[in-house]
């Protein structure tokens, strides 16, 4: 992913905001294709077979990028912060495990597997904090982490990632659990997301430079929010009907804000593009895993899982909605920081 981002702002200049906003548009085209092959593969085959649909995909894209994606300018060698990476990735194995250990829901909080990973994880945070500091080519650099535009940004995306990847990932769970929706039905509820997602996010993409960047991010947090109060609300329609509805809602909410968070913490440090790109990744998947992991911990232990959940996506909403005073505080456009 920090690749494809780097690509993309070497190879297009000026035109960098639109072409890695547009990346908005193509991502959910995938995500309305592999659901319902994921629910084609559980229905009539195995669910051992989803893990088997990236090997000829990969084998096409290795060919076409051979082909297609040019070589990048040489650059001088520098230095490879190896000490920097261990911790890094300590730090993010330690962490997910516990968390994820956790959400098999057959363990207590008081786990001491669960503990001695946080344990080691905020050990291991403080390590990597003062390495960044003070190491001449840090892996990540610090000012990277910290302050009013990074240190917003990151804690915005590890909420967003929270919110809007773990809620992708458990709306079918929440179709089956709480409506009894088949296996295959519940993974399509996602193409309306994906649909949503396409719909405004091109427009949004070209409209950037006259909207900035904080007035879509407020606007697509609120209409996510929204999507998610009514997914956790009592259906109007069928159940099928209003969880489509809502998710089209949330995907909409979502290609709104995503290309303008993706191009705001970029705008910070345009030389750093693929490191931030990382980071933002980074950020999202860490909290899509905590999110996933916590709620699944918490359905385990509950007699009723469906109407949990939908309790959980009330919970995702309020987060979206706290972060409104923060975006505030986000980068508006490259010229004024």
């Amino acid at each position: 992913m920090p690749s494809a981002t780097g690509i993309v702002a070497d190879h297009f200049g000026a035109e960098r905001d639109r072409a890695t906003g547009m990346f908005t548009s193509i991502f959910p085209i995938g995500g309305m294709i592999g659901p319902v092959l994921g629910g084609l593969f559980v229905t009539y085959w195995s669910w051992r077979g989803i893990f088997l649909v990236n090997v000829p995909i990969g084998l096409v894209l290795i060919a076409l990028t051979a082909k297609f994606i040019p070589a990048s300018a040489t650059r001088p060698a520098s230095r490879i912060d190896i000490h920097g990476i261990l911790l890094l990735a300590v730090l993010i194995a330690t962490a997910m495990f516990g968390i994820t250990y956790l959400g098999s829901g057959q363990v207590p909080l008081y786990s001491p597997v669960f503990l001695g990973c946080e344990a080691v994880a905020a050990g291991t945070l403080y390590l990597f904090l003062r390495h960044s500091r003070r190491d001449s080519a840090p892996f990540v650099p610090y000012r990277l982490l910290r302050g009013r535009g990074f240190g917003v940004m990151n804690l915005i995306n590890y909420v967003y990632g929270a919110a809007a990847l773990g809620f992708a990932g458990l709306v079918p769970l929440y179709a089956q659990e709480r409506y009894h929706i088949a296996p295959l039905g519940a993974g399509t509820l996602l193409t309306a997301r994906a649909v949503g997602m396409i719909a405004v996010a091109g427009a949004a993409t070209m409209a950037l430079r006259r909207t900035g960047y904080r007035l879509p991010m407020i606007g697509g947090f609120v209409i996510l929010a929204g999507g998610l109060v009514m997914m956790a609300a009592t259906p109007r329609l069928s159940p099928y009907a209003w969880l489509a509805i809502g998710a089209a809602i949330t995907g909409c909410g979502m290609g709104l804000s995503v290309p303008a968070a993706n191009n705001a913490s970029l705008q910070l440090a345009p030389d750093q593009v693929a490191a931030i790109a990382g980071l933002r990744g980074m950020f999202r998947q860490s909290g899509a895993i905590t999110a996933v992991s916590v709620t699944t911990a918490v359905i385990a232990r509950s007699a009723d899982p469906g109407v949990v959940q939908a309790r959980v996506f009330l919970i995702f909403a309020a987060l979206l909605v706290a972060m409104l005073p923060l975006v505030t505080l986000v980068p508006d456009h490259h010229g004024n920081w």
